[in-house]
């Protein structure tokens, strides 16, 4: 099975970067952005298996993630909010807006690929494995 194409929305270079690394370890081709606008430009495009999306952009993540799902666009995968830990309501909102699942930063690399995968695997999208 071809990688699944993950488009990850994250405006922070170092989270950024330890996500892009840890994804594309574990057999996802993965295409990282710096804002909701790109995001969207990819997903609108086609092909897109899961959003990752931090809901700090230049734009909220949930959103974009709002106005994808009322367009009746959603990745096979869904879309993966990434709210602040500061932020009582964060999980709360993101999943109101329709997120699949809500990963609270700060997290460990290891549990973003665990869920992912399982989102993927339920999509019928599974990663051929680490490379």
């Amino acid at each position: 099975m071809d990688p699944a194409r993950i488009v990850l929305a994250e405006d922070e270079p170092m989270i950024g970067r330890i996500l892009e690394f840890k994804l594309t370890q574990e057999g996802h081709l993965v295409t990282w952005v710096r804002s909701a606008a790109e995001a969207e430009a990819l997903c609108r495009e086609g092909g897109v298996d899961l959003l990752l999306c931090d809901v700090s952009l230049e734009e909220d993540g949930r959103d974009l993630c709002r106005r994808l799902l009322a367009s009746g666009y959603e990745p096979p995968a869904g879309v993966v909010l990434m709210p602040e830990q500061r932020d009582p309501t964060g999980e709360a909102m993101a999943r109101a807006a329709g997120a699949r699942e809500v990963v609270i930063k700060p997290f460990k690399p290891t549990i973003v690929a665990a869920r992912l995968r399982a989102l993927l695997e339920a999509a019928g999208r599974a990663a051929p494995g680490p490379s």
